[in-house]
């Protein structure tokens, strides 16, 4: 199990990374590098997804 630091951290980056252009398979590539397990993945995916539905909302 990872940690909510650790998986906060990757989450962080994984929103750079979409902000710089990266696609999807670039995030999941990036947590399957540093070896998140595939619930960790699609917990953070969604996540990302919830925020940018937020951050739509706002706009």
């Amino acid at each position: 199990m990872t940690s909510d630091f650790v998986k906060q951290v990757h989450l962080e980056t994984a929103r750079r990374y979409q902000q710089q252009g990266y696609g999807i398979d670039a995030l999941v590539e990036h947590f399957q590098k540093v070896a998140l397990d595939e619930n960790d993945i699609a917990e953070l995916l969604s996540q990302m997804q919830s925020t940018a539905a937020d951050n739509h909302r706002q706009d």
